[in-house]
């Protein structure tokens, strides 16, 4: 299994070599199609794809689970995304391998008509294969589901190194929003009392911060947060504190602290 790091920059090698656009072809000779891109990336990080040559083929088997997009926060980098048409829309053309009765139907009778690669979520970045050449796209736009590919590993190496998790407190003099998106103007989601303590996920950039807090994911300004790290950490005392605190302690109670100190610890 490869790493979603390792497909991005195979899928970038792929563009950089400008390949013309053309149905069944993966990037080896000079001629890409939306799913080739994909295929391409993977074999060239070393795995394999032994499945159909298709993007309604990818949506059905080779992604985990495929899920609608509502915005840029459902998406996390190595994601396959895809453009799809309901029956009876204009430009529907499902093959029949997937329709009622074919060797593929599972229920879904969608067209998943084009397929790309989220690069980076914030900003938005969507690699695909389209005529003439690669494309960018930088907007949500007509793409509407998505999902992680079962070929290749998502976790920890999503990370950038430096942003491991940590805990924060919550500074300023009123109520945080917590919002589903890093902008001032995504819905909110909740508001965070100052002296919460959160759970940092992701720096996402200079200005916002990936959270966690009662159940909840989203975002809040990195201004209002103090990373604290005293939290989880124990108060440290020196011995001698303590024998002067037995000996007063004994004193009160007729005994003598320092021998009671040295029978304990003897």
């Amino acid at each position: 299994m490869i790493s979603s790091k390792e497909l991005i920059a195979k899928a970038e090698e792929i563009a950089a070599e400008e390949p013309a656009y053309e149905h069944g072809h993966w990037g080896k000779d000079g001629y890409c199609d939306c799913i080739g891109l994909i295929i391409g990336a993977i074999r060239r990080a070393g795995g394999q794809w032994r499945g159909l040559h298709g993007s309604n083929y990818a949506a059905r088997r080779e992604v985990r689970k495929l899920e609608k997009i509502v915005s840029n926060a459902d998406l996390k980098p190595g994601e396959a995304v895809f453009k799809a048409y309901e029956p009876g829309q204009g430009g529907y053309s499902l093959p029949e391998r997937y329709e009622k009765g074919g060797e593929y139907y599972d229920g879904d009778l969608r067209d998943y008509y084009h397929v790309g690669i989220v690069e980076s979520v914030y900003p938005l970045r969507i690699r695909h294969m389209t005529t003439p050449k690669p494309k960018m796209d930088t907007a949500i736009g007509r793409w509407g589901w998505h999902g992680a590919l079962k070929k290749v590993a998502y976790g920890e190496e999503e990370k950038p190194m430096g942003q491991a998790e940590y805990q924060a407190r919550v500074i300023g003099n009123g109520l945080l929003n917590m919002r589903r998106e890093p902008n001032r103007e995504s819905a909110r989601i909740m508001q965070l009392a100052v002296g919460s303590v959160v759970t940092v996920t992701d720096e996402t950039n200079d200005e916002w911060r990936q959270i966690s807090y009662g159940g909840h994911t989203g975002y809040v300004m990195a201004e209002y947060l103090e990373k604290d790290v005293t939290l989880g950490t124990y108060i440290q005392v020196e011995k001698k504190v303590l024998e002067a605190i037995y000996d007063e302690i004994g004193d009160m109670l007729g005994l003598r602290g320092r021998e009671s100190w040295n029978g304990i610890n003897g």
